[in-house]
């Protein structure tokens, strides 16, 4: 019986794009508490399911950042970010889960996904890269061959014994030294650039390092909360450019509930990296079908 090929058959029929599988051996260095098996007693595979985002909600934010159309944007939140790629994962993770269980008599312990579930288990993004479907992105996201930065991932953690993924060692996806639009584009200087920045971020998954940006939290939140007029908020909730910890969570606590939606805070209101960083065929998918006059044009408009 070829398990490995039973889960990513399964996977596919609950409308999973990608699926990869990870040994327990690339977790070591998972901070305290976040190691699969001390998740689930006796883990040995860590299944990682991903789900594409839809290229026509992808062009929505387009639309809102090249025409201001910000009555778009609950359109990323729902269908982009917070909402239904989320529910999808967690249907299909739970749907593994129980095929693991009743068709294989294995355990299988599904995780919380995405900004509308509770609590951190481990690193979904870890996890996604140690399965081998794709790599760390400069901006701090996993970026895809097939799909750049625009998938979401769900994680499923067995006591199946399967036969790992080699991790991706393909062409390398992102060269922020020869790109950087992730930098160049956020609204807020959030994400630091290359060509500045001294001190990166750094990560091991199983033999493989790893470098990333470092990403100023509250100016990040300052885009994605829309906290002020400026970044489409309907006030000025915070006039600073270098808010405070503090700041950042008196602020949730008095914004209108009519602003948060299902996920109780508006963290979809910015994804602008997400959407415009080049991986995956993003030129024939968007800029090449007129979906986009490109990152230049969303620039020129913050």
């Amino acid at each position: 019986m070829d398990v490995k090929k039973l889960i990513k058959d399964a996977a596919k029929r609950y409308g999973m794009d990608l699926c990869g599988i990870s040994g327990v051996d690339r977790f070591v260095e998972s901070p305290k508490g976040q190691h699969p098996t001390e998740l689930l007693p006796g883990c040995k595979s860590v299944i990682v399911v991903g789900r594409r985002l839809l290229d026509g909600i992808v062009q929505a934010n387009f639309r809102c950042f090249e025409d201001g159309r910000r009555d778009l944007k609950g359109l990323w939140g729902t269908y982009g970010y917070a909402m239904l790629p989320n529910f999808e994962l967690t249907y299909a993770c739970y749907a593994l889960a129980q095929y693991i269980e009743c068709e294989l008599g294995e355990v299988g312990m599904p995780l919380s996904t995405g900004p509308m579930t509770n609590g951190i288990q481990l690193s979904i993004r870890h996890a996604a890269v140690a399965a081998g479907l794709g790599e760390f992105s400069w901006m701090g996201l996993v970026v895809s061959p097939e799909f750049g930065a625009r998938n979401r991932f769900g994680v499923i953690l067995t006591t199946a014994e399967i036969e790992p993924d080699p991790m991706y060692d393909g062409p390398k996806l992102c060269n922020p030294e020869k790109c950087g639009i992730c930098s160049k584009i956020c609204p807020t200087g959030a994400l630091s650039a290359y060509d500045e920045d001294k001190n990166p971020q750094t990560c091991k998954v199983g033999d493989k390092c790893y470098t990333y940006c470092n990403i100023d939290r509250n100016r990040c939140q300052l885009a994605t909360l829309a906290l002020n007029k400026k970044l489409g908020g309907k006030a000025d909730y915070v006039t600073s450019e270098n808010p405070t910890d503090e700041e950042i969570w008196n602020i949730q606590q008095i914004m209108p509930a009519d602003q948060a939606g299902l996920q109780h805070v508006t963290s979809h209101n910015c994804g602008k990296c997400q959407s415009y960083c080049p991986i995956g065929s993003w030129n024939e998918k968007f800029k090449q079908r007129g979906l986009t006059k490109g990152a230049g044009a969303a620039m020129e408009v913050r």
